[in-house]
């Protein structure tokens, strides 16, 4: 490469270096939508039809939902952060709104994820362990049963 390749190069990697894309992700629910919420009062399916179905419905609660919007930024190659978290939480009393409101970002924290696993030990099986345990292993149809020979004609 010549030098003025390698100076071509150096500067479009620098300038791939400064691009920013934001991705705004979920449902966003406004001021005015949480306060005609608690006004009306409606039931799931009028607040469906307000606002859109929710973004989480909590397994151990059917009646809350959760309407999270996230702005996230992210640098060239570099892993998203989110740069902005609106969360609207709507409290039903059977199919009524009992209320909805804002939620602060007091609990938001930064959840890094980590590649290694926690290991469980007492199934690490030898070689010879794992050759006995595959005999006839193959030999076996889909459902369970042994292949029948085809008889001559």
């Amino acid at each position: 490469m010549t030098h003025f390749s390698k100076l071509i190069s150096l500067i479009f990697l620098i300038l791939l270096a400064g691009c920013q894309s934001i991705d705004v992700r979920g449902q966003f629910v406004s001021d005015e939508a949480i306060k005609q919420i608690n006004s009306q009062l409606p039931n799931k399916t009028q607040l469906v039809e307000l606002i859109g179905t929710p973004t989480y419905v909590p397994d151990y609660s059917k009646n809350t939902w959760y309407y999270i919007q996230r702005s996230l930024a992210k640098r060239a190659w570099f892993n998203p952060k989110v740069i902005k978290q609106r969360i609207v939480k709507v409290v039903f009393n059977g199919d009524k709104v009992q209320e909805a409101g804002l939620l602060n970002d007091s609990q938001n924290e930064e959840i890094s994820t980590q590649s290694s696993y926690t290991q469980t030990y007492g199934t690490q099986q030898n070689g010879v362990q794992k050759f006995v345990k595959n005999i006839g292993r193959f030999n076996k149809t889909t459902d369970g049963t042994k292949r029948k020979k085809k008889k001559a004609r």
